[in-house]
């Protein structure tokens, strides 16, 4: 193939990948176009709730254990954040179909559960210190049945505006169980869900009183991207740290033979959206202290690299309800995520806001 017809390819799906960046900025822009132009800077900067009152955090918390060392790290997680808002805690164990099967020779299912009760009530005490205890608002709760569904009803029956699970907790079947529950749970829920990852050392440090520290939290630059904004800031504020902004530039797709011929047009895509991070940024009236980063790659390997690379206490991201840039399949991403980078995310339902 001749040069000249290489470069009118070339100028031609360039012209193409222009077209829809600018498409998706434009409807961005018309989002943004109602709200209130920023204030000039002074030496105190007062927040602004565009809607509504300020959100305080978390209220209602449903923790899901299975009696793990993993789980006893989620329950301590919970904990911390009911903490911080006094929030109602929930912890509830789910007693599944195998377990129950197994146990009917020797148990009913009234028993079963009475003895899951002493359990985890037992489980409870020991994880958390008796003076956290007594300042927390627990309930606890045991079911037998699907884990997924238990899990989603419970969450449903208390109001429960965050659920936070541990996931590859135990080993062999269990363990493929409990990865399959928090995935579809990641798929099908109506509220965030904070999911803590399996640590390597059999004994996890303490949890420190300031964590997370600093919030690292995915963003797209479409019509959502306002709002992601928006509740990044909101989350980042209830938990007292500092928020950096990352968006992911997912690669253009093209054959071997073009390889080489999209620089340009990539780090034009990487500039205008370092531009639209800052005009986002801008419209946002926090006390919280915002950096904003723009990376190239697929989107899985770049938030887990970059996790990695800034030992991310907690990484927030969107669960969009349709295929787009976050996700091939709801839920894919935040697994990823927690699978690959060890650290702890918060995912949230499209169409959610703090409230």
């Amino acid at each position: 193939m001749s040069r000249e017809s290489t470069n009118a390819i070339v100028r031609a799906v360039t012209d193409r990948l222009w077209l829809r960046d600018k498409n998706q900025m434009q409807i961005a822009d018309r989002l943004l176009s109602g709200v209130e132009p920023p204030r000039r800077r002074t030496t105190v900067r007062r927040p602004s709730e565009p809607h509504g009152r300020r959100w305080t955090g978390f209220r209602s918390i449903l923790c899901a254990i299975d009696f793990s060392e993993q789980s006893r790290r989620a329950l301590r997680y919970a904990a911390a954040i009911a903490a911080r808002r006094r929030a109602a805690l929930r912890v509830i164990y789910v007693n599944d179909p195998l377990l129950t099967a197994a146990a009917a020779a020797a148990l009913s299912d009234r028993e079963l559960v009475a003895r899951s009760g002493v359990e985890l009530r037992t489980f409870v005490d020991s994880t958390l210190p008796e003076r956290a205890r007594r300042a927390l608002r627990i309930t606890q709760q045991v079911d037998v049945g699907n884990p997924t569904a238990a899990i989603m009803a419970a969450a449903e029956a208390v109001g429960a505006d965050l659920i936070v699970v541990g996931t590859h907790g135990l080993t062999g079947a269990r363990r493929i169980m409990l990865g399959s529950t928090t995935r579809e749970l990641l798929r099908r829920t109506k509220v965030p869900i904070l999911t803590i990852p399996r640590t390597r050392n059999r004994r996890a440090a303490p949890l420190s009183s300031s964590w997370p520290g600093q919030v690292v939290a995915a963003v797209g630059l479409s019509r959502h991207g306002a709002a992601e904004v928006d509740i990044a800031v909101r989350l980042a504020q209830s938990f007292n740290s500092s928020l950096l902004l990352l968006h992911v530039v997912a690669p253009v797709i093209q054959p071997a033979w073009l390889k080489g011929t999209f620089s340009a047009h990539e780090r034009e895509r990487a500039a205008r959206a370092r531009q639209r991070l800052a005009t986002l940024i801008a419209r946002t009236r926090s006390r919280v202290p915002i950096d904003a980063r723009v990376v190239s790659g697929p989107v899985a390997d770049s938030l887990v690299s970059f996790a990695v690379k800034e030992r991310a206490a907690l990484v927030v991201l969107a669960l969009q309800s349709t295929r787009g840039w976050l996700n091939d399949r709801r839920g894919s991403i935040a697994y990823s995520v927690l699978a690959h980078a060890g650290t702890p995310v918060l995912a949230y339902p499209a169409g959610w806001h703090p409230r």
